[in-house]
């Protein structure tokens, strides 16, 4: 929905104030929500939050990338990283036509099996369990408050920050697969890129991330910027933190 629903947004409905609202509430949303919360605490379990008020944060951060829950995301996500590109990764980009490149950008994935194994972790936690379960309702009550309070609300605050939050993301799945540099051989096609890892908290950093996924800091000097860890050591209990191993 916001893929379409977004674009029409800024051309039929053009609110320069919202606008800039709009991206400032993405720039948190994503980068909290899916860098920090799905990302390095749901699906690489890199760092615990200080207490249950920060998870549910968290986790209604994650919901409203619209996304998908934390036990859908972190299998497909896990699986990537296990098999990654191999004819069994559902996010090989490496030797994919441009159009299908295309298709993957657009969250237009091939049907894969994750084995319940794999997230077990989370499907026995409470929190993550409850929010699986109410993914859509929470969804649903975000989106009618939004509404309620106001129409552009909804249409800036949801639409628009979510179309910007689903192409950041394909930013890194699709793009930090094509465009960067290579600085550790790890079997595959991810890269690392300064402006990405500057623009999107650490998540540019996706070579260093495949080659140390367990690692909550995926910028590892001060060359490679990274606000993500910096921010992950305010919120996290600082004995759950998972290192870089330096060798």
């Amino acid at each position: 929905m916001a893929y379409i629903g977004g674009p029409l947004v800024l051309i039929f409905n053009w609110n320069t104030e919202y606008f800039l609202y709009s991206l400032l509430a993405f720039w948190f949303t994503v980068h909290l929500g899916i860098s920090i919360g799905m990302h390095r605490w749901a699906a690489h379990r890199s760092f615990q939050p200080r207490n249950k008020l920060i998870e549910v944060i968290l986790h209604f951060l994650i919901v409203i990338n619209t996304v998908g829950s934390t036990i859908t995301w972190s299998g497909t996500h896990r699986l990537h990283h296990k098999t990654a590109d191999t004819d069994d990764d559902p996010h090989k980009i490496d030797g994919q036509p441009f159009l299908t490149k295309l298709k993957y950008w657009f969250n237009f994935w091939p049907s894969h099996h994750v084995s319940p194994k794999s997230i077990g972790d989370l499907a026995r936690d409470p929190l993550h369990k409850w929010f699986h379960k109410n993914y859509f309702k929470v969804l649903l009550i975000y989106i009618i408050t939004l509404l309620v309070i106001d129409v552009n609300l909804f249409l800036y605050g949801y639409l628009v920050v979510t179309m910007f939050s689903i192409h950041w993301i394909s930013w890194i799945t699709v793009g930090a697969h094509i465009w960067g540099h290579t600085d550790h051989e790890v079997g595959d096609s991810s890269k690392n890129t300064f402006l990405m890892g500057l623009l999107m908290w650490g998540e540019g950093w996706h070579n260093n991330h495949h080659y140390k996924p367990g690692t909550f800091e995926f910028g590892w000097n001060w060359k490679q910027p990274d606000i993500g860890k910096h921010v992950i050591k305010l919120i996290a209990k600082p004995e759950s933190l998972r290192y870089r191993k330096v060798k």
